[in-house]
């Protein structure tokens, strides 16, 4: 297949709707946040009482014995089936939900739930091609589940695959390739490509830690085929959340059948949040492939970045064989010299809301460009996002940030594409501040609006600190409201390709696979292609 024989689509493996009592949001309210910002979705209804311990569990679960020793208990969770009557219930709205919400060519979403069985063989979504014979299976280990979806038209996919084997994490001993042709590397829990750190499993830690035997390196290593992708792991309030993965793949068409067939033939791959677009070759086959092949091997990467781009890994078995150190081998456009740019305008920085009684904050921003808007990405954490305009030099956009803490991220953020000249005119009014120069004055340095004078305003009326009383200045610093302009990249600092031959031995079978890095800390990750 050639590159123009299959379109990009981006979304989501992994979100968890129905895990507490009662439901946090509609299932149908969840499948238009996705299709806000994503291609495709697969539901992941949650089969486990999560909340069977907590006050107010379901009433056919929750009997007078447990109630009885709901103090005693309520801090440990113990997870197992659903009662049935509750499983069937919930299960039919999902199918109903993804039945009427499935709309080709523009948002696609499948019916599945997260299987956990016995916790011996690791979670599981199983998702299925329709809603027709989609039963959930309630068995015990994997092998079981495996039995029963044979003749269905399902997948078996493994997450958080790196936690300890048997308690959750993946037994690699049992695989079915045909039910699971990639497993998620990186959700909120982290990252199960290796177990090294800091990306590892840290978040949950009665699951974690991670361990270097049940990774994705692993896997490869056993000689399975193995794709991956990165999903959220989330629970149905923002699917796609930016920053704790997201999936990409390679289908001929927006369908159902398009997308399954392209999961099937492992033509996916993984990003931690910015939406990274990847082609990575083997003698011109696809990511996924297993092909044979005598002599050298022709290894091929394009990148496309949301970001300036750090490095491109290319690895064989595992091991990095060539590193592009993308930083410092590019220069910015000469004067008059016409370039694609992409600007992140992250709103959303301001008080706690432990320290004062605020509201969302509502953003308005516009830039004008002396070129031409051409596309825009949408990092966003947190739903009820306006949908970016572009229309010739000008962009507007409406954000909404709430409050968060001081250890989680919770801007939410655009990324607009245009083409300019360096000394172009460019400019942005976001919430009655303005700042303005030349495209590239912004691609020097990154800029900050601070509603300083809103902020002083705003003590004064909550909390009657009379204006500029403080001794420090810094509260009108902390306090208020602000937004972040990061400096504008040329497509020098965000497009990059790779090629090299590799002619090394070898016997038996190999695999090439791809890692991206950007300057801001965003990855990617591509399934592999293997060589006989």
């Amino acid at each position: 297949m050639t590159a123009n024989d299959y379109q990009l689509y981006w979304g989501e493996t992994h979100d968890n709707t129905y895990q507490f009592e009662p439901q946090l949001l509609p299932i149908e309210e969840t499948l238009t946040r996705a299709a806000s910002h994503l291609d495709f979705y697969t539901a992941a209804y949650y089969t486990s009482r999560a909340d069977a311990f907590r006050a107010g569990g379901h009433p056919s679960e929750v009997g007078a014995d447990e109630a009885a020793g709901e103090d005693r208990r309520r801090n440990i969770l113990l997870e197992e089936w659903k009662h049935p009557e509750r499983l069937a219930a919930e299960w039919a709205e999902v199918q109903d939900a993804t039945r009427r919400l499935n709309e080709p060519g523009r948002f696609v979403c499948f019916p599945g739930y997260e299987w956990q069985g016995d916790a011996s063989g690791g979670d599981h979504n199983v998702f299925f091609l329709s809603e027709d014979n989609a039963p959930i299976v309630r068995v015990g280990t994997i092998s079981e589940l495996y039995a029963g979806l044979r003749g269905l038209d399902a997948l078996a996919i493994p997450h958080h695959i790196g936690y300890l084997g048997g308690m959750r994490g993946r037994d690699w001993s049992v695989v079915g390739e045909t039910r699971r042709p990639f497993c998620e590397i990186l959700s909120v829990h982290g990252c199960s490509e290796t177990d090294e750190e800091w990306l590892g499993l840290r978040i949950n830690s009665h699951m974690g830690p991670g361990i270097g035997a049940t990774t994705y390196a692993a896997a490869l290593d056993r000689g399975w085929h193995l794709g991956c992708v990165c999903s959220t792991d989330n629970w149905g309030d923002m699917p796609g959340h930016y920053g704790n993965g997201r999936a990409g793949c390679y289908a001929r068409e927006l369908s159902r059948e398009g997308l399954w067939e392209a999961f099937k033939a492992r033509r996916v791959y993984g990003v931690t949040g910015d939406q990274i677009r990847l082609n990575f070759r083997v003698n011109d086959a696809w990511m996924g492939e297993r092909i044979s092949a005598t002599g050298k091997r022709r290894i091929e990467v394009s990148v496309v970045g949301v970001d300036a781009l750090d490095r491109i890994e290319i690895l064989r078995n595992n091991e990095v064989i060539h590193t592009h150190c993308h930083q410092g081998s590019w220069q910015p456009p000469a004067p008059g010299e016409s370039s694609a740019w992409k600007m992140r305008v992250e709103p959303g920085w301001g008080p706690r809301p432990h320290e004062l009684v605020i509201p969302n904050r509502q953003w308005q921003g516009e830039l004008r460009v002396d070129g031409r808007f051409i596309g825009v990405d949408r990092c966003w954490v947190s739903p009820g996002q306006g949908q970016p305009v572009l229309d010739g030099d000008r962009a507007a956009f409406s954000i909404v940030s709430q409050p968060g803490n001081v250890s989680g991220r919770w801007q939410n953020s655009n990324v607009f594409e245009f083409t300019a000249t360096p000394e172009a005119a460019l400019s942005i009014d976001l919430n009655g501040l303005t700042e303005h120069g030349t495209v590239g004055d912004f691609a020097a340095q990154s800029r900050l609006l601070w509603y300083r004078d809103e902020c002083v305003q705003m003590l004064a009326d909550e909390a009657d600190i009379v204006p500029d009383s403080p001794a420090r200045n810094d509260v009108y610093f902390h306090m208020a409201y602000k937004a972040k302009i990061h400096r504008v990249i040329p497509a020098a600092g965000y497009c990059a390709s790779v090629a090299i031959d590799d002619d090394k031995p070898f016997a038996g079978e190999i695999h090439y696979r791809v890692r991206v890095e950007q300057r801001n800390g965003q990855r990617a990750w591509s399934s592999p292609i293997w060589v006989q």
